[in-house]
């Protein structure tokens, strides 16, 4: 599965990420909306907009959005943090279609973003240890407030963020295939292989940019960390760094 998520400042509303959404391509346009994941009502429709005001009032903070297919898209608008946009695309849909989703939210100028099959998302951001008979796995270097949180098949990025922690974009762009720069400029989609399934072929290469970036989280920088550690609980006050 690809998954394609879009990072916004904090305060993004919601219902203006959902209106950018109904230009997508007709494969993955939303159609419903739906409290609970996996399930679809279908007197829940975007075109009943007066339903739908009435939705948000009541799931200002995240909800999911489903194509007429089921394709599924998670609108998440914290109170802290982030808001995100969140795209599956099953086996039977082209990851291409990560493009539309980037060219449909230019307008609410998100700040960062990626295209990637789950597996090169897992191999940049989630570290695995057996420390004893105790198999640990944690989710690392996604706090965009400290670093740029790696660099994937399509990788969408601001201005602002690239400012924020000193990465020249040239350094990545001399790493990709192609890239262009999307909206007034100030943002830039980088993409890296072919295909999302080379993203194997590729890891080294993209784990070797990752940390010669100064910027740009590195998964090298934990594997050091933790070497030699066998306790738990000191393993787990030096993994919080990159939690």
């Amino acid at each position: 599965m690809i998954k394609t998520k879009l990072y916004f400042k904090n305060g993004t509303d919601s219902g203006v990420l959902t209106e950018a959404l109904t230009v997508l391509p007709e494969s993955i346009r939303p159609i419903y909306f739906a409290e609970d994941e996996g399930r679809v009502i279908k007197a829940n429709v975007l075109s009943d907009t007066e339903r739908f005001q009435t939705f948000l009032k009541e799931n200002s903070i995240g909800f999911f959005l489903y194509s007429e297919n089921k394709t599924c898209i998670d609108i998440s608008t914290p109170r802290s943090g982030y808001a995100e946009v969140t795209l599956w695309l099953t086996e039977d849909l082209s990851g291409e279609l990560s493009i539309a989703l980037f060219q449909s939210l230019i307008g609410c100028k998100p700040v960062f973003g990626y295209a990637c099959e789950d597996g090169e998302y897992d191999h940049r951001n989630r570290y695995y240890i057996t420390i004893g008979k105790n198999h640990v796995e944690d989710w690392i270097g996604r706090k965009l407030d400290q670093y740029i949180s790696g660099v994937y098949w399509y990788t969408l990025l601001s201005d602002g963020l690239l400012a924020q922690h000193g990465v020249k974009l040239v350094d990545l762009v001399d790493e990709a295939m192609c890239a262009e720069s999307l909206g007034d400029g100030s943002l830039h989609l980088l993409k890296f292989f072919d295909n999302p399934e080379d993203w194997r072929g590729n890891a080294s290469r993209l784990d070797n940019l990752c940390e010669r970036v100064e910027g740009v989280f590195s998964r090298s920088s934990v594997e050091e960390a933790v070497i030699g550690v066998t306790n738990f609980l000191e393993y787990d006050d030096i993994i919080a760094n990159w939690r």
